[in-house]
């Protein structure tokens, strides 16, 4: 078997490693270190950085991780502006409507920039692959290499992998939601129906697709939320119907109100 032809399986394995992991992790905090640390390895990075909500230098939530034994692990405060700003991947990505992996020689070249290095610390070949979606601003996450530029392998990869990093966001947004609302009383300040051992069953797929269910989504509609088929997504809907004992989505939905797992 060719080296490529091994290459591109082992990357698909990975892949597939990283959704199983995604889809049992219970905590939302964990799940985008998942793909950082994925996206290190598989495209030999020095530095790639998580970036959503502001892009600007002064503001903004990041989560940045380094390659062992990398030169710079970029914590001074230049080098950080300088992230945080997002360019020239911001300039881009903001105004246009493509959503494709793009490296910066790329998009300089369609801004007319003669030197998009200036933008990256310590002059460092960058690579952007933001998430799909109506985010604004836009969201996703930046490479750093310091030597080598990022090639077409590297496009290849990241367009494959984009569809599977939109839907661990995803799944991080739901079940952030839903720790916020188990962390939230009744509103009517009743105590909620004991159903320890059912709720404690949901895994944290089933929980995103409940409270997607609770937003009077369709299997077709929650499907293409998270990414999954139509019938994977029937199959969490009939598991969760089980668990909280119900035969239907009213009944489910009350049973799940009346738990306090959702709010009235």
């Amino acid at each position: 078997m060719p080296d490529d032809i091994r290459h591109t399986a082992r990357l698909c394995r990975r892949m597939r490693d990283l959704a199983v992991a995604a889809l049992h992790e219970r905590d939302p905090s964990e799940l985008h270190g998942l793909a950082l640390a994925e996206l290190l390895t598989a495209c030999e990075a020095e530095v790639v950085v998580f970036k959503e909500g502001i892009w600007r230098t002064d503001a903004g939530p990041m989560t940045i991780v380094t390659a062992p034994g990398a030169d710079s692990a970029l914590t001074d405060e230049p080098a950080l502006r300088q992230i945080r700003t997002g360019r020239p991947f911001s300039d881009y990505y903001v105004t246009a409507r493509d959503t494709a992996p793009l490296t910066a020689q790329q998009i300089a070249r369609t801004l007319n920039l003669r030197d998009v290095r200036r933008f990256t610390p310590g002059r460092r070949f960058a690579f952007g692959i933001p998430l799909p979606g109506t985010h604004d601003p836009v969201r996703g996450y930046v490479l750093l290499r310091p030597d080598d530029p990022f090639t077409a392998s590297d496009n290849t990869y990241a367009t494959r992998i984009q569809p599977l990093l939109h839907a661990v966001d995803r799944q991080w947004e739901l079940l952030s939601q839903w720790h916020a609302l188990r962390r939230s009383p009744p509103s009517d300040g009743e105590a909620p129906e004991d159903l320890t051992g059912s709720a404690a069953g949901l895994t944290p797929r089933e929980k995103a697709v409940l409270l997607l269910l609770a937003d009077a989504l369709t299997a077709a509609a929650i499907g293409r939320r998270l990414g999954i088929a139509t019938r994977t997504a029937n199959k969490h809907i009939e598991r969760i119907y089980r668990k909280l004992g119900s035969r239907d989505r009213v009944s489910a939905l009350n049973r799940a109100r009346s738990s306090g797992i959702l709010p009235r």
